[in-house]
């Protein structure tokens, strides 16, 4: 894993550096301020070599790596799973809008956004190496996070944004509250590690 990390940190960075610079971040009311989930890392495509035999057939290159869950973002955090973290009655969280993000780092990549009176959620899935994403944010901003124990194979919460990130196997889901409008909390750490957990809870 020590290698895999030399080998995606410094594209996830530059990838966050695009995000930062008006990758679509998400709008934000205090306390906190949002912005677009980071890129996930996945090993690049196999390469088949060139023959210089005409008769030589190329066999198929190494399939993609196999998703850890077939389960969306829109289904790893359904709408009762944020009413229970936010205490909700049922029926106040309407369903949320599904987008599939897939690119180079990770063909299955998907995200589900959640809006309404009681506030915003982004949930942003890595199904298939969403491990190197992780180890990645880990050692470039760790020091800058909480590692909370007994979720999966690992999560961090990051104050300063408002973000969650938790991994188990393959998948990383990361999770923003963008703005809570109901309910009374000092911090956005409770409801999105309750939903970390039902999310993880899933895979």
């Amino acid at each position: 894993m020590a290698l895999s990390r030399l080998v995606f940190a410094p594209l996830l960075v530059l990838t966050l550096v695009i995000a930062a610079c008006g990758g679509g971040g998400a709008a934000t009311t205090a306390p906190g301020q949002a912005t677009t989930a980071p890129g996930q890392a996945t090993p690049a495509p196999t390469q088949v070599a060139a023959s210089t035999n005409d008769d030589f057939e190329p066999g198929p290159a190494e399939p993609d790596a196999t998703p850890g869950t077939s389960l969306t973002g829109c289904e790893l955090v359904a709408p009762e799973d944020i009413e229970a973290a936010l205490d909700l009655d049922a029926g106040t969280v309407d369903d949320g809008e599904f987008e599939e993000t897939a690119d180079i780092l990770d063909p299955h990549s998907n995200q589900c956004r959640y809006t309404g009176d009681w506030g915003g959620l982004i949930v942003r899935v890595t199904p298939t190496d969403g491990v190197n994403t992780y180890d990645a944010v880990a050692d470039v901003f760790g020091e800058d996070a909480e590692a909370i124990d007994g979720i999966g194979d690992g999560a961090l919460w990051f104050e300063d944004n408002n973000r969650g990130y938790f991994i188990s196997g393959s998948v990383m889901v990361l999770l923003q509250l963008t703005h809570i409008s109901e309910g009374d909390f000092d911090s956005f750490r409770e409801p999105t590690v309750a939903l970390g957990e039902a999310a993880i809870a899933k895979i």
